[in-house]
């Protein structure tokens, strides 16, 4: 049975460390765009409608990183497999996130900015 959907932006980024990435997200930060479709009816339209709302707003707002949160209308029965698409990225909601590079990895790679010189051995 098709549902409603609402989808915004929320400020965010990933950090990619050594070994792991984490995701921050601004909950309370401003949202670029919000946009309401009005049927879908399983995971696959859900993932294309979000591919297509990031795309526009990436083309409004080309230097933000986002995450494109999806809601369901109040009272609508979930698709077959939504939990799971919505936990591991399956809508691509953090496809329009950056991706920095943590802290770790430089000093995993020796470029760490306050790193001194070694003197040589004599």
């Amino acid at each position: 049975m098709p549902v409603a959907i609402t989808l915004l932006t929320v400020p965010g980024k990933l950090t990619r460390e050594r070994g792991y990435t984490t995701k921050t997200i601004e909950l309370f930060g401003p949202s670029l765009a919000t946009e309401t479709v009005p049927a879908v009816g399983n995971v696959a339209q859900i993932k294309e409608a979000v591919a297509r709302f990031g795309a526009k707003v990436r083309a409004d707002h080309p230097n933000e990183s986002f995450y494109v949160s999806v809601r369901l209308q109040k009272g609508a029965r979930k698709p077959n497999g939504y939990d799971a698409a919505s936990s591991r990225n399956g809508f691509g909601q953090d496809d329009f996130l950056h991706v920095e590079e943590g802290r770790d990895i430089g000093r995993a790679q020796g470029t760490a900015p306050n790193a001194a010189a070694s003197a040589p051995v004599a």
